[in-house]
C-alpha cells in the first residue's frame, strides 16, 4: 500500500480513535502516504504527527464533489470510519482499488437502549474501526496516540510553570459534554476540587465555549479561585496543555479520548451512556467509572433526559470514588515510568 485516505468527519472522542487506524496502518506499511479527513476544526488531533502525509481539513458546507477533489481524487485504499451519506458520496467519488466502511453496528446498538437493555450486549467502536482493516491484511489491536504541537508543549509549559507546586498533581476538571444529561452535577465538581486543593494538589479547569456557563457555575460556587486555562484556546493549544497535566477528570466526552491518547491518567465518569456502549476502549492509564446500573444506558449518546427523573447513574459515582481511581492510575503511569528509568 502506497497511499490511504481515512475519512472521519467528527466528532472529537472518534477523531482521537481514528489515530488508531493511522497507528496500524503505519505499523504494518511504514512508507504509505496517509491522508486524513477530518473537519478543520479537528485538524490538530492529527497535524502534528509528521508520519502523516497530509490532512484535508473541510467545512460543514462543502460538496461530497469538492471534497473529493480536494483529497486529489485517487488512492490504493479509502477506509472509511464515518459511514455518513456524506462520507460514503466523497468515497464513491474517489479512485481506489480497495473501499471499506466501518460496521457502526447501529441498529443493534439502538435496539439495547430502545429495549432497555434487555438486549444488552458489549460493543467495541475501536475494535469496530480496526475491524476495517482487515481487508489490508492488518490484524491486532493498536490504541490511540496523538501528537501534540512543539509550540503547544511550550506554550503549555509557560502557562503551567507558575500554578505547579513542589509536590502535589496538576489535576485538570473536565467538567463539560455535549449534553448536559452527561455531565457529574456542580456540587460533586465543587467538592472534588476542594478536596484536592486542601491535600496539596492543583486543579485546573478544561473547558471550550460550550461548557463556559457550567464551569462558570461550578467556579461561582467555590471558596478557592480555581483557573480555567482553556477558555480562548484552540484545539492545539488545548492538546499541548493535557499532555503536561498530571491528571485528568472527565465525563464521557471529547476530553477523555485526549487524555488517553497522550498517555495522560484520566478518571471519566459514564451516566446515561455506558462502556458497554463501546467508547471506553481501554487507555492503559484510565479509571472508566459507573455506577452499574440496569437502566443504563438510556441513550446512545446520552442526550435523551432521565427516564427516572433523578439521575441515580451519576450521582452514585461519589467523589471519593474519583479521586481514589484517579490516584491509582496516576501512581500506576508514574510507578511504570520509575521501571523504564532503571
Amino acid at each position: 500500500m502506497e497511499s490511504i485516505l481515512v475519512i472521519r468527519f467528527s466528532s472529537l472522542g472518534d477523531v482521537v480513535l481514528a489515530t488508531a487506524v493511522v497507528e496500524a496502518v503505519l505499523d504494518a506499511f511504514p512508507a504509505c502516504r496517509i491522508t486524513v479527513l477530518t473537519k478543520r476544526m479537528y485538524d490538530p488531533v492529527f497535524a502534528f504527527d509528521e508520519r502523516i502525509a497530509r490532512v484535508v481539513g473541510i467545512s460543514g458546507n462543502e460538496s461530497p464533489w469538492r471534497i473529493a477533489e480536494r483529497t486529489g481524487g485517487r488512492f490504493d485504499a479509502v477506509i472509511d470510519l464515518h459511514g455518513s451519506v456524506r462520507s460514503v458520496l466523497v468515497g464513491s467519488l474517489i479512485r481506489a482499488r480497495v473501499k471499506v466502511r466501518v460496521n457502526k453496528h447501529s441498529v443493534a446498538r439502538r435496539i439495547m437502549i430502545w429495549s432497555r437493555n434487555r438486549f444488552r450486549r458489549r460493543f467495541d467502536v475501536l475494535g469496530s474501526f480496526l475491524d476495517t482493516l482487515k481487508s489490508l491484511g492488518i490484524e491486532g489491536r493498536m490504541l490511540p496516540r496523538i501528537v501534540p504541537g512543539r509550540r503547544a508543549l511550550d506554550d503549555a509549559d509557560t502557562l503551567l510553570s507558575p500554578l505547579r507546586k513542589p509536590s502535589g498533581c496538576l489535576i485538570g476538571l473536565a467538567p463539560g459534554s455535549r449534553h448536559p444529561t452527561k455531565r457529574w452535577s456542580a456540587p460533586s465538581w465543587v467538592r472534588l476540587a476542594e478536596r484536592m486543593f486542601a491535600r496539596g494538589d492543583v486543579p485546573v479547569f478544561i473547558r471550550d465555549a460550550q461548557d463556559a456557563a457550567f464551569v462558570e457555575e461550578i467556579r461561582g460556587a467555590m471558596s478557592l479561585d480555581i483557573p480555567s486555562l482553556a477558555d480562548s484556546s484552540d484545539l492545539a493549544a488545548t492538546i499541548g496543555i493535557m499532555a503536561r497535566l498530571d491528571g485528568v477528570v472527565c465525563n464521557d466526552s471529547g476530553p477523555m479520548h485526549l487524555a488517553g491518547a497522550l498517555g495522560t491518567p484520566f478518571a471519566a465518569l459514564f451516566g446515561p451512556t455506558h462502556p458497554d456502549l463501546g467508547f471506553a476502549p481501554g487507555y492503559p492509564y484510565g479509571a472508566v467509572l459507573h455506577a452499574g446500573l440496569p437502566c443504563s444506558p438510556c441513550s446512545l449518546h446520552g442526550q435523551a433526559p432521565c427516564r427516572l427523573g433523578i439521575r441515580r447513574c451519576m450521582d452514585a459515582i461519589t467523589v471519593e470514588t474519583v479521586e481514589r481511581e484517579l490516584d491509582r492510575v496516576v501512581r500506576l503511569k508514574k510507578h511504570e515510568a520509575d521501571v523504564r528509568k532503571r
